[in-house]
């Protein structure tokens, strides 16, 4: 494709212990991470379907989440990682592709999870040495300070094979803590599994840890965070935690996430990291997903759900008025009393991140996801791309419907793990 003079424009990252270059070469895009002792370059072609005017390094995102084919990574120095609550592994995919930017090899040592589809895909996308498919709470069942349990030391020799991962990623399921329930969020039992993580530390004394959640997740009655925070300092790790919203760096949508960072190595500090990653120019569905408008339904990942008349009803008037929040009186008469979910039956917006993607997308009532020009909601594989989920990504193994709405909803966009995994790395 022929790049305009305003195209030219490269994006150079500085960090201090290392730099990240996107430019610019012929109809390629570069990625070249400069460290000390080495010099990584990452070459993708342009996809042709970029808008006028792309930086450099939204030319390489928008290229590598349109890629049909997975990357090859390096089988030089290897890292062993660990996922934990991992689901379909995006924590797991933005890894793997810091590894792949500087130039190391990546193993995943060992996956747990209880939802089996989500472990299918993620053993089809990864090959992981070991996985678990069940409660966490079955391997770590261990109070936090006691002796390892006879399980705790079968998780270490047969899951782990006695070896200490270099990375532990992990995302406790989120429901107990969210805004949206409110009244359990403070003492759900979901709220330790947590601590699971906190104890999977205490046990393998991981090289680098990184913990994700909603950001209301500090205001659990346990003290989960705070106790998590208070057992890595005894341990001598480096400390960083706080709230991103990833939509600072590039994701298409507004993700507010928690996220508490640790290492044996070094500080990084999410704030820097993030302001030196930022995106001045937010991405949108536009940028995301528009050239799936008029994708052909082939399986589930993309078709749109079949909707009732009513719903069919409500978002055509969406459409033929040019408005984006659906009136009152034309919501199921139980959604009609005061609330403040404006963004239910809402339609996307074209130009602006959209609204958080949930496992409801699929459904019209569930928040902002009829779809900005066609009468439905938005396709799996349309929620996917907002996610920064790879059309190279696998879902072949997921069951029905249901479970890939599931997967790809409690996803979080791997532009979180790769930035803060190639500041922890390197």
């Amino acid at each position: 494709m022929q790049i305009s003079s305003k195209q030219q424009r490269g994006i150079a990252i500085d960090s201090g212990s290392f730099s990240e270059v996107y430019e610019f070469s012929g109809n390629d895009v570069l990625r070249k991470v400069v460290m000390p002792d080495r010099n990584v370059i990452t070459r993708l072609s342009i996809d042709s379907r970029i808008p006028e005017g792309e930086d450099a390094r939204s030319a390489f995102d928008y290229s590598y989440l349109r890629l049909k084919n997975k990357p090859e990574v390096s089988a030089l120095s290897p890292i062993y990682a660990v996922d934990l609550f991992s689901g379909c592994g995006c924590l797991t995919l933005g890894a793997l592709e810091a590894c792949r930017a500087i130039g190391q090899g990546f193993v995943p040592l060992l996956a747990i999870d209880k939802d089996k589809d989500a472990m299918e895909v993620y053993k089809e996308n990864f090959s992981p040495l070991k996985t678990f498919t069940g409660d966490i709470s079955t391997l770590v069942n261990g109070i936090l300070g006691s002796e390892p349990t006879f399980n705790e030391k079968l998780l270490k020799q047969e899951y782990l094979d006695n070896k200490t991962p270099f990375l532990l990623l992990a995302g406790p399921p989120c429901q107990g803590y969210s805004s949206l329930n409110n009244f359990h969020r403070q003492s759900d039992d979901r709220n330790i599994l947590y601590e699971r993580v906190a104890r999977f530390i205490e046990l393998t004394s991981p090289e680098n840890v990184l913990i994700e959640n909603v950001p209301t997740v500090i205001y659990s009655k346990d003290k989960v965070v705070q106790r998590t925070i208070q057992l890595l300092s005894e341990k001598h790790y480096f400390l960083d935690s706080g709230v991103v919203n990833l939509a600072d760096i590039g994701v298409p949508q507004v993700r507010k996430r928690h996220v508490l960072l640790a290492s044996k190595r070094k500080r990084v500090s999410i704030v820097n990291t993030i302001n030196s990653h930022h995106v001045m120019s937010k991405r949108s569905f536009k940028w995301a997903a528009v050239d799936l408008e008029n994708e052909l339904p082939m399986g589930i990942l993309n078709s749109p759900t079949k909707h009732s008349p009513d719903n069919i009803k409500r978002m055509t008037y969406l459409h033929e008025n040019d408005v984006y929040i659906l009136p009152n009186d034309m919501r199921p008469k139980c959604h009609q009393k005061p609330h403040g979910y404006k963004s239910m039956y809402g339609r996307i917006k074209m130009d602006i991140p959209t609204q958080t993607i949930t496992s409801g997308f699929t459904s019209p009532g569930q928040g902002r996801f009829t779809h900005p020009t066609k009468i439905r909601t938005i396709t799996p594989h349309e929620a996917a791309r907002l996610q920064l989920i790879p059309d190279f990504f696998n879902f072949s193994k997921a069951s029905s419907r249901r479970s890939l709405s599931l997967m790809i909803g409690n996803s979080v966009p791997m532009k979180l793990s790769y930035i803060l995994c190639l500041e922890s790395l390197i």
